[in-house]
């Protein structure tokens, strides 16, 4: 195991991590996310309300029903700061944020760009002005707060708990990318194409977000690169029938599972070498 990987997960030990505490803490953020959190979704579909912006409103909500839910688990249960389900420094690094986010931003435009080219008909332009800006907008302020609350929730808290039980970072990785893949198999894109074929697609972004974070020893590039995949298929390559139900300005007639699961192996392969290629050292 690399020296940064056990850096990061030992963090689970600052705290108290008794197994009921875990138990109770998996719970509570349970019960605030999908029963709280999913009040006013529940309250749109039983009125029978059917509006785009009202929708992405409230399944956000649950999300900060989420975060809410982390925050009491990790201050109240475990009695440990919140930052040590980022990083071990003093501080969250910023920069560390941007790169992934910017590295992954030109792989997944790479990724879109080819499958114009190899399906001219798949896409088309969406691009309407006045509901786009209002979009931007919340997509902005709101898709990294929801992306940011899942890294902390399936990568951090779940990765460090599991790290009290193995040392194994395949295991631990295995583990907690199975559990990132569970809840997203509501998407509607699941019931349209399949359990299995989704289920891979879930389960290699998770599996790229948690290796990446046990290979750095910290969630900053994890957190860049989940946010700006979110805001890119939010606002710039959405499809038909998309969870994202926002306004984009391409949108894909369809989602192709297989041809998002070979890109998301290839360009998973592509942001390892990208990030942790070593530098030859030039000779004075």
């Amino acid at each position: 195991m690399l020296p940064q990987t056990s850096r990061y997960l030992d963090l689970a030990r600052q705290g108290r991590n008794t197994w009921w505490r875990y138990a109770l803490g998996t719970f509570t953020i349970a019960f605030f996310w999908l029963v709280l959190g999913y009040v006013p979704y529940l309250l749109l579909v039983g009125a029978g309300v059917s509006d785009q912006l009202l929708e992405y409103l409230a399944v956000n909500f649950s999300i900060f029903m989420m975060l809410a839910g982390l925050v009491l688990t990790v201050k109240l249960i475990h009695r440990r700061p919140l930052l040590s389900l980022v990083t071990s420094e003093a501080r969250l690094d910023g920069r560390r944020v941007w790169h992934g986010a910017l590295v992954w931003t030109v792989i997944a435009a790479v990724i879109v760009v080819i499958e114009n080219l190899l399906f001219p008909d798949r896409y088309y332009l969406s691009f309407d002005p006045g509901r786009f800006f209002v979009f931007l907008a919340l997509v902005l302020v709101l898709t990294p707060i929801q992306t940011t609350a899942e890294e902390l929730v399936f990568r951090a808290y779940a990765m460090q708990g599991i790290g009290l039980l193995t040392r194994r970072p395949a295991l631990i990785a295995v583990t907690s990318s199975l559990v990132f893949t569970v809840p997203h198999l509501l998407n509607p894109e699941v019931h349209q194409h399949g359990v299995l074929i989704m289920a891979a697609n879930y389960f290699v972004i998770g599996m790229l977000l948690a290796t990446i974070t046990l290979r750095d020893g910290r969630l900053e590039l994890a957190i860049g690169l989940h946010a700006v995949n979110n805001v890119f298929l939010a606002l710039v390559a959405n499809y038909e029938g998309s969870a994202l139900t926002t306004e984009s300005i391409f949108t894909a007639r369809e989602l192709d599972p297989a041809y998002s699961l070979v890109t998301m192996i290839v360009g998973t392969l592509v942001f390892h070498w990208w990030m942790f290629r070593r530098v030859p050292q030039t000779k004075n």
